[in-house]
């Protein structure tokens, strides 16, 4: 069972407490951070850090030992310490008032964070690079990670943990590094890939780097033109579409999106609910635009009804 440690004095957390998921988590109560810091390091990758932020000293203190992947718990909700957790390293802050589903929700998001970060753990030399599905990458700001084989995803994670798709690479695009900054981008290989690092300066001076550039300028702008849709219907065709554009396969009169999206991933692209998403999937099969085939990670989306995109 995933180990969570909360540091606080009992009537500092107990909102915490009575908020965590019942029988998901072991669940020890420490009093303050220096506390947590003389326990024996966490098995394996199963512990996380939970610790309530009151000042800036709290955060340094719990980043004194980096054995410990940790959130934190803004309990002033003051911006300041909000963008310090993130800089020194919080998987999620999140903020003073909390429901059970949004704790459980931000819990679930850190332990998968936190396994994938310890597997990768170290940023990425130059050259090539091969990573299991579910693994996290960290590129330099002034490097480039062009996708060989396998799809590379590009998310955002809010300050509750929810972790929000903004793209998906596959074999050809291009990934540019971020600073560490308070946007909260994060690489995740979505499936098993290879991808080759190289610096700005040496991929602005190879052949196609300007059209792989504009390319994914291009599907950046067309994400968010989809976003911007009124109606939550237009939006799931629309991003589908847009997913067929790369990642289509011909299938009798339709196209499957050959890549594994959730329910829950495609609400948060598109910024709605999972039990919405599922509703409008369910009335979209109902009319035909759309079916689903396979289950479980072989499910795969099979659009009957394609727009066009173009943005190679």
């Amino acid at each position: 069972m995933p180990r969570l440690l909360i540091v606080g004095a009992l009537d500092q957390v107990r909102t915490l407490l009575d908020l965590v998921p019942d029988g998901e988590y072991s669940v020890t109560l420490v009093p303050d951070v220096d506390a947590a810091l003389e326990l024996p390091a966490p098995p394996g990758d199963t512990a996380l850090l939970l610790a309530p932020v009151p000042g800036a000293a709290a955060i340094e203190a719990t980043m004194a030992h980096e054995r410990w992947a940790w959130l934190a718990w803004n309990r002033t909700d003051d911006p300041a310490l909000t963008n310090a957790a993130y800089e020194h390293g919080a998987l999620a802050v999140l903020p003073a008032r909390l429901t059970r589903e949004g704790l459980g929700s931000a819990l679930r998001t850190a332990f998968a964070r936190a396994q994938a970060h310890r597997r990768t753990a170290t940023r990425l030399t130059r050259g090539e690079g091969r990573f299991e599905r579910g693994a996290r990458i960290h590129i330099a700001e002034d490097d480039v990670l062009v996708v060989e084989t396998g799809i590379i995803a590009t998310t955002v994670l809010h300050e509750d943990g929810a972790e929000v798709l903004t793209a998906l690479h596959g074999p050809g695009s291009v990934v540019i590094g971020h600073p560490e900054d308070s946007c909260c981008l994060q690489i995740h290989a979505h499936t098993g890939a290879r991808a080759i690092v190289q610096s700005w300066a040496h991929m602005a001076g190879t052949p196609r780097f300007a059209e792989r550039l504009r390319a994914r300028v291009r599907r950046m702008e067309a994400w968010a033109a989809v976003q911007a849709r009124p109606h939550l219907q237009d939006r799931v065709i629309g991003l589908l579409s847009l997913l067929a554009e790369s990642f289509g396969e011909p299938r009798g009169s339709g196209v499957c999106v050959d890549v594994r999206l959730t329910h829950g991933q495609l609400a948060a692209a598109i910024g709605a609910t999972r039990a919405t998403v599922t509703r409008v999937i369910g009335k979209l099969r109902n009319e035909g635009v759309l079916d689903t085939e396979g289950d479980r990670q072989q499910e795969r989306f099979v659009l009957h009804v394609v727009e066009r995109h173009v943005h190679r």
